[in-house]
């Protein structure tokens, strides 16, 4: 019996754990001009033209290339890369171009 585990069922049940390992959540990232930020919220506008409403969360992290920063030095008009979070709709990372000055 144990032979017949060793050969058989514990490949397949690795078989079977593999997909869900392979699905591993993707961040989102979008890419825009910030057009209005407060202490919730960051509006940019998109290449496209359109805008969206990012909802910030108290642990997003505003980053100019490895440096944090305070969410205050992110200014309209400045370009940003914002990485969603896993439930694709609050910012995880706002990433502000990196030759931008932000005082």
């Amino acid at each position: 019996m144990n032979r017949l585990f060793e050969r058989l069922l514990l490949p397949a049940a690795l078989l079977l754990l593999t997909p869900s390992a392979l699905q591993a959540h993707t961040h989102t990232t979008l890419m825009g001009t910030v057009k209005a930020i407060d202490a919730t919220h960051i509006e940019i506008t998109l290449k496209d033209g359109k805008q969206r409403s990012i909802p910030l969360a108290k642990n997003t992290m505003f980053m100019r290339g490895k440096d944090m920063i305070q969410a205050e030095q992110v200014k309209p008009g400045i370009r940003v890369v914002i990485v969603l979070a896993e439930d694709d709709k609050t910012a995880e990372h706002v990433k502000v171009e990196a030759g931008t000055k932000t005082k």
